[in-house]
């Protein structure tokens, strides 16, 4: 218990003394400009997807993204993801569809 009270309030200090103290310090310094986006960062859009045929049946998958959201700078970005894949035929029959999504952030630093 006396250890992460010590560790809390070396936290604590150490925070203390990294906060910014901006006043004597030439106001141009703290001026600061977002970096200009990638434009090859601007295509966020994907497609892909696949088919395969042999002896055992047929392979088939399908997956994409695409971007929902950008922040006027350009640093926060969100995107949403989808998969679908399936094993259609031959000996064993059709697997069970396979479905997936998921929503992907972005910053950049």
């Amino acid at each position: 218990m006396k250890f992460s009270l010590i560790a809390l309030l070396c936290c604590l200090v150490a925070c203390t003394m990294a906060y910014p103290y901006p006043e004597g310090v030439d106001p141009s310094k703290l001026n600061w400009n977002p970096p200009t986006p990638d434009p090859r960062q601007k295509e966020r859009w994907m497609l892909d997807g696949g088919y395969n045929k042999d002896q055992t049946g047929h392979d088939v998958h399908v997956q994409g993204q695409a971007p929902l959201w950008t922040s006027d700078n350009g640093r926060h970005e969100i995107d949403v993801a989808a998969k679908y894949g399936q094993h259609l035929g031959g000996p064993y029959g059709n697997s069970p569809p396979s479905y997936g999504g998921a929503g992907i952030y972005r910053f950049r630093w």
